[in-house]
């Protein structure tokens, strides 16, 4: 079971998205985190997790803040996910050959984001699987319900039975972007692997609606560029020379036709960590 929901949310103190579209016996799992300003204008009938003051206004406050979830979350299943998010059902066709809608994918009931919950609660539990996340809406459907070792963001669930005994060492707050992936690195080098799954698409509001945008850029206090102009930028590369001088064998980067390029191999930063677990048992 999923006993806590976490939502960073800033500035949307009547515009709760994936708030509102959660049946209710998901709501009453959810802790909203605000920085202490907002408090005062959130009135949802929820828990709240205030950020410490020190901790507002930092160039890595949002990473910080991801942190402060991990260890007040402890040991259970939590999930931590944008405040933004409608959860869209792919068709099963693609990898059972049975179609289950008219549609190739469609808005999730209610009733399915809690069928939802009930499966990643048992993906969790399998012995080396300690994050799991939802496919992306750009991003094709595929001929298998999951695919491991992959990416992680926007809508995450973890095993803080295996996290929270590592949380401490973990370096998470070095960076101020690309900060899921270092979080990403930092468990898959433990041998804490991650899951996508393919039926369960979540869809950003904040990336198709102008009006939304405002709070996202508050919270993660980021930039005004747009994200096609900001991945350029130095401060990006920088963040992610970082990740590649702890993870060489986990990140390629180089310039081609006048841009810069990186290529991310997550497999083999878990397979390492397979490796030191054998070479540790021998």
């Amino acid at each position: 079971m999923i006993e806590k929901i976490y939502i960073p949310t800033a500035k949307r103190e009547n515009n709760q998205i994936t708030y509102e579209n959660m049946p209710e016996e998901l709501q009453k799992k959810v802790i909203m985190v605000l920085r202490p300003e907002d408090r005062p204008l959130y009135k949802y009938d929820c828990e709240y997790l205030v950020v410490p003051d020190e901790m507002v206004g930092t160039w890595t406050e949002l990473a910080q803040t991801r942190k402060l979830i991990h260890k007040h979350a402890g040991a259970i299943k939590y999930a931590m996910i944008d405040d933004d998010i409608v959860i869209n059902r792919r068709n099963a066709k693609y990898w059972t050959g049975v179609s289950n809608m008219d549609k190739s994918r469609r808005k999730a009931t209610k009733e399915e984001i809690s069928l939802m919950y009930d499966q990643v609660s048992k993906w969790l539990d399998e012995p080396d699987i300690g994050i799991v996340v939802l496919s992306a809406p750009d991003v094709p459907p595929s001929d298998k319900e999951y695919h491991d070792t992959t990416n992680v963001n926007t809508y995450c669930f973890y095993d803080g039975r295996m996290i929270s005994k590592v949380i401490d060492e973990m370096d998470i707050t070095s960076v101020r972007v690309s900060e899921d992936m270092l979080f990403l690195y930092e468990a898959l080098s433990r041998g804490i692997n991650s899951r996508k799954s393919e039926e369960w698409v979540f869809d950003n509001r904040s990336q198709v609606d102008k009006n939304l945008q405002d709070s996202r850029i508050v919270w993660k206090g980021m930039f005004n560029e747009t994200p096609e102009d900001y991945f350029q930028t130095d401060e990006h590369y920088d963040c992610m020379r970082y990740i590649q001088k702890k993870y060489p064998h986990g990140v390629k980067i180089f310039e081609k036709d006048g841009k810069m390029k990186n290529v991310k191999y997550f497999k083999a930063v878990y397979k390492q960590s397979q490796t030191q677990n054998l070479d540790k048992f021998f």
